[in-house]
């Protein structure tokens, strides 16, 4: 590290390398598609805005009605002004989301520094800004890395602001925490209860300043995400005072599961996903975690106590996807740097160190390769047989490979050379791999063929279109410029579902398509028939229809008559071309 340097400078330094590491995310941004989902459906809302108004609610015009416009609009509203800046495009839809992630580095080094030293703040924003799964969400059009910024922001001004119980900090912390909760449905509330259980931390005889500092930002975020909600009860909700509760599904969502969203895991769900997503600090993290329970330092308590409030509550609720986890690697990343930094500055114990430092290298093993984790979960249920066992022994092998590489790291003869790279061996292949996502995996595995399909629409001057798939596909929506919600009158847009029968597919769109005519396309969602698993279309499809586009994620079918007419169409011109 840069020790030696003056205070200022390494300052500059260590600011400029976290402000590198956030500007990666701009590598690719406009990388295709937009996801079938959130990301197109909150892009959807955003262009509505931009056409027809309703910057309060956007009901009237986003996918589905209310089922998507009831979350918050923040997100929404700056992705439209994006929109209005920049254009229309994929990079427009993700910008907000990456600038909201370079800005939580930022406040993650500043809070990092006041904590504990200059060196913690630059190592905990480089486990969050180099994590590839923190990376992807700071590179979509969706709420989380924006909902991260806020829960972040409003932790920096409680531990930057210490013992300064004034009305302008928890006004500060309150528009930050009202910001998260304009942002995503309750999830801001989790600092306000983070922050009410640190207080419990502390000497009786100074909790009633907290307790009076914590209600005045609390009130501060009620006003300020209070009007919207009250706005969309009246309009939607005929006065009911429960009616975005009901409306969300949160007691569905928490007791029953909503969406297909219950994991076989259930409340150990997220223990898995720690070490599946942050395999580089999970056990740093872990240790730490503990010894800070044992020290009950005041300001180190508001990060150990935002991760559990967030840990416990999620693994509670039976609704479980994996983005849930976002919130909490941030106190995770915190307190796995502080750790890391003892062992860099000589303090950790050589044995502590050993395990450690194995139990990373496991961590990033298992992280590694699904089938793996799949295969060592039915052995330990003993559904042993000969595959599965043949199927580990790569991931055995590695294991052996990973105790020697330990036990060569930590003889006493190089554990002061190991201290000294520790640094360089968790930040250089974080490096690597973000990069790696970035300019090849975001550029081929997410392009589903959306705006292929809308290019052959618009090339082609098709105006009547038949999808057969999903009852909703924002995607659509978003690349055919609203024309399956309404928008546009120059297209006929008509969409059908498929029986659950899958042995009536074929005999069903024949029945759908029978009085179609033959300029209109047939969109195939090829992964919306069956839940989870992609069709083979010239299995379902009428025998009189020819294949016009595949990619991905669709295939376009029109009437054979149609077909043969444009590649004779095409032969023609061919022929004459080479005369």
């Amino acid at each position: 590290m840069l020790s030696n340097l003056p205070e200022h400078i390494r300052d500059r330094v260590y600011l400029s390398l976290v402000l590198v590491a956030g500007i990666l995310r701009f590598i690719n941004l406009d990388f295709l598609d937009l996801q079938a989902w959130d990301e197109s459906l909150y892009a959807v809302r955003a262009i509505g805005i931009i056409k027809f108004g309703g910057w309060l609610d956007q009901s009237s015009f986003a996918v589905d009605g209310l089922y998507s416009s009831l979350h918050p609009p923040l997100h929404v509203w700056t992705t439209a002004v994006a929109f209005k800046l920049v254009g229309i495009s994929e990079f427009s839809a993700r910008c907000v989301s990456a600038v909201a992630g370079i800005l939580t580095l930022v406040l993650v080094y500043r809070i990092g520094k006041k904590l504990a030293a200059s060196e913690v703040g630059l190592l905990a924003a480089l486990l969050v800004g180099l994590n590839p799964f923190v990376s992807f969400f700071a590179r979509q059009g969706q709420f989380d890395a924006t909902l991260v910024f806020f829960l972040t922001a409003a932790v920096y001004v409680l531990i930057e602001k210490n013992n300064q119980h004034s009305l302008s900090n928890a006004m500060l912390a309150g528009l930050a925490v009202g910001a998260a909760l304009m942002t995503k449905l309750y999830v801001g509330f989790g600092i306000p209860l983070a922050y009410a259980l640190s207080i419990f931390f502390i000497p009786k005889d100074n909790r009633s300043q907290e307790w009076k500092h914590l209600g005045r930002l609390t009130l501060v975020a009620i006003l300020i995400a209070a009007p919207w909600h009250m706005y969309m009860t009246v309009m939607h909700g005929n006065g009911d005072l429960f009616f975005i509760f009901k409306a969300s599904a949160l007691w569905e969502r928490s007791f029953s599961g909503i969406e297909g969203n219950i994991k076989p895991l259930e409340v150990f769900y997220f223990i898995n996903q720690l070490f599946v997503l942050f395999p580089a600090g999970v056990l740093w993290f872990a240790y730490g975690f503990w010894n800070l329970i044992r020290e009950k330092n005041r300001e180190w308590m508001i990060l150990v106590c935002w991760f559990a409030v967030f840990f416990v509550i999620f693994s509670l609720v039976r609704t479980k996807l994996a983005v849930y986890i976002l919130p909490m690697l941030v106190p995770c990343a915190f307190i796995a740097a502080r750790e890391m930094w003892k062992a860099v500055s000589g303090e950790m114990p050589r044995k502590i160190l050993t395990v450690l430092t194995g139990g990373t290298l496991f961590s990033v093993l298992w992280s590694s390769n699904q089938s793996w984790r799949n295969g060592i979960k039915e052995l330990i249920l003993m559904r042993v047989d000969a595959s599965l066992i043949f199927s580990l022994l790569p991931f055995f092998g590695f294991a052996l490979l990973v105790s020697g590489v330990t036990y060569y790291c930590t003889e006493p003869s190089r554990i002061s050379w190991l201290r000294k790279s520790l640094f360089a061996f968790v930040v250089v292949p974080s490096f690597l791999l973000s990069l790696y996502y970035f300019a090849i995996v975001d550029t081929t595995q997410y392009k589903d063929g959306g705006k292929e399909l809308a290019d052959f629409i618009n090339e082609n001057g098709i105006e009547q279109i038949l999808v057969a798939g999903y009852e909703r596909n924002p995607q659509l929506s978003y690349y055919l410029d609203g024309a399956d919600i309404g928008w546009r009158e120059d297209v006929r847009f008509r969409r059908i579902i498929p029986p659950k029968d899958s042995s009536q597919f074929r005999i069903w769109l024949i029945n759908e398509t029978t009085f179609e005519p033959a300029t209109a396309l047939l969109v195939i969602e090829k992964d919306k028939f069956i839940r989870y698993n992609i069709i083979d279309p010239i299995q379902v499809v009428p025998s009189d229809y020819g294949l016009v586009l595949e990619t991905r994620r669709y295939a376009c079918f029109q009437k054979m008559e149609l077909v043969r007419f444009a590649q004779v169409e095409q032969d023609v011109f061919l022929q004459q071309s080479r005369r």
